[in-house]
């Protein structure tokens, strides 16, 4: 079944960010993102879509990773990022959250459409997708990662390799 996204930038309702390292400091990685995934789970009561977010089933604390897909199938892309991930349906989401180090070359952190943010030395990529008919929780979660001190980074776009 073909379903629309909202579409931010070009296509689709996504954003990719992938944050570049530039911000000194260091932080306490598992703490952390575990703060980050509890403040996600607080949201539920207002983005229905996030009902089944589990910060032990959708938080891996020692690879600083958050993923969580409600309502998605398969991709129908054959190319580009989009494809590799589970796509929403029209009242789904999908998203992804990881701090990594900035001289990292796995795909996922290598997007091209990028903006450079970091928390301490690390780098930081956020991919969302979210259903048409879902109430966007992507500026709810950009406020929690700024909360827990991401920030833009003073160095030029990161550019995939």
């Amino acid at each position: 079944m073909k379903v629309g996204l909202r579409w931010v930038i070009g296509t689709a309702i996504y954003t990719v960010v992938v944050l570049s390292n530039g911000c000194a400091g260091s932080i306490n990685s598992g703490s952390v993102i575990d703060r980050i995934a509890h403040d996600i789970a607080k949201l539920n009561a207002g983005y229905p879509q996030l009902a089944d977010f589990s910060i032990s089933k959708n938080v891996n604390v020692k690879d600083m990773k958050v993923e969580y897909g409600y309502r998605t199938h398969k991709a129908e892309r054959i190319a580009g990022w989009r494809a590799g991930v589970p796509n929403p349906d029209e009242d789904g989401i999908w998203f992804y959250i990881d701090f990594h180090q900035k001289t990292s070359r796995a795909q996922i952190h290598t997007q091209p459409m990028s903006q450079p943010y970091c928390l301490g030395n690390l780098s930081l990529s956020f991919l969302i997708l979210e259903g048409k008919k879902t109430k966007s929780v992507e500026g709810a979660i950009w406020q929690i990662l700024k909360n827990h001190g991401v920030k833009r980074c003073d160095q030029t776009l990161f550019q995939a390799g």
